[in-house]
């Protein structure tokens, strides 16, 4: 169903871009049919497309769904980030089953409950320092683990864990885990922006602050995954944001702080960006 809705969402979009200009309707989305990353270009309308040099494109979007009651793990942002062009976006759908009317049937339908659209290096970019800052390395050819000759080396840039475990199939052949092909823990959409170290927070929290895109991709996680958000940040952190909007919290629970100041200030995730 949610490679359902990742069409549908194409199909729709070039229903709007026909009519933003319905005079020349200059720009579509073209889809890929390759099985390759990405899912869809935005072409010049009636232009030769080359998807190899990408002649008569503007710019790639993957689109990627998760169902909000589903393993997060389904959910993978794993491309390499030299591999993504400078305006390739990154499009998230989510989802649940909704019923159609609960008093006359059990019928449910998918009912998108979010989204996000932004720069995909932007978020490769966070996704790749915090792998960094977790004790996570990249290939470097110059020094393959298989011993690639640094000209044709094919594992540049592969994401290896802290344990020197491939993350991705197309890694070293010589650092493939023991019971599995990969790690596959890599650019999962929500794992990858937990922190659990120093180190990763520092990052988490410099790339929030100075990268806008970055900085809406975590409150669009945070905000369909509110744990994720209450665990990041520290009770003395949330308690300095509920003093600054002037709550009161005298004696309250972290838990508490935490719906006042979402019932009450739309905002607080500005906030949030400030902490440093």
């Amino acid at each position: 169903m949610g490679s359902l809705l990742e069409a549908l969402w194409g199909f729709y979009t070039n229903q709007v871009l026909s009519k933003v200009d319905p005079e020349s309707c200059t720009y579509e989305l073209g889809w890929f049919s390759d099985h390759g990353y990405n899912d869809f270009a935005c072409v010049l309308k009636d232009s030769a497309w080359n998807s190899d040099t990408r002649t008569g494109e503007l710019l790639r979007i993957e689109a990627k769904s998760m169902n909000a009651l589903a393993d997060e793990s389904k959910g993978h942002f794993d491309e390499l980030i030299e591999k993504l062009g400078e305006n390739d976006l990154l499009l998230i759908l989510i989802w649940t089953w909704e019923p159609v009317d609960t008093a006359v049937s059990q019928q449910v339908y998918p009912y998108i409950l979010d989204h996000f659209i932004g720069k995909a290096r932007s978020i490769a970019s966070l996704r790749d320092a915090l792998h960094l800052a977790r004790g996570g390395s990249f290939v470097d050819r110059e020094s393959c683990p298989d011993g690639c000759d640094p000209l044709v080396c094919l594992h540049h840039g592969e994401p290896l864990n802290a344990a020197g475990t491939r993350e991705r199939l197309l890694g070293p052949s010589s650092c493939r885990a023991a019971n599995v092909s990969y790690a596959a823990n890599f650019g999962g959409l929500v794992r990858m922006i937990k922190t659990d170290s120093e180190p990763a927070r520092r990052e988490f929290r410099r790339f929030r602050a100075n990268d806008d895109d970055a900085h809406a991709y975590i409150s669009f996680i945070h905000r369909n995954y509110p744990d994720e958000e209450a665990n990041q940040y520290l009770t003395s952190e949330w308690k300095t944001i509920a003093q600054d909007l002037g709550v009161e919290i005298k004696g309250l629970k972290k838990v508490d702080i935490i719906r006042l100041i979402r019932e009450r200030y739309p905002n607080y995730r500005e906030y949030l960006r400030l902490i440093s």
